[in-house]
């Protein structure tokens, strides 16, 4: 009959892989984890970095303008642009239809 995993062998020999196979390996690796961060900690923040190139770079107020105005197509794609062009032309279409039917009714 097989052993369970409850059972108390099973037990104490996974308690021993976990202190003496696998711990040392993951100390190791924390160990490497820490070393990367504080590398990391000391490099100069993005955040730092734009406020320092922001003080000295006078602002374009023409960039501006076209970033605000929102002029551009922005993140449309070509399929969305094209689709929204048609839907333009034929309002446009509906509304010079109305108004040609307007101008025949509307004789005195």
């Amino acid at each position: 009959m097989g052993r369970s995993l409850r059972s108390q062998t099973k037990k104490r020999f996974r308690a021993i892989k976990r202190e003496q196979v696998f711990g040392p390996v993951e100390d190791a690796r924390l160990q490497r984890l820490a070393l990367a961060q504080a590398k990391e900690a000391e490099k100069p923040k993005v955040g730092d970095f734009m406020e320092a190139v922001d003080s000295a770079v006078p602002k374009d107020e023409s960039a501006m303008d076209i970033a605000e105005g929102g002029s551009s197509a922005g993140g449309m794609s070509n399929r969305q642009a094209k689709r929204l062009k048609m839907a333009k032309k034929a309002k446009r279409q509906k509304t010079k239809a109305k108004k040609k039917a307007n101008k025949k009714t509307t004789t005195f």
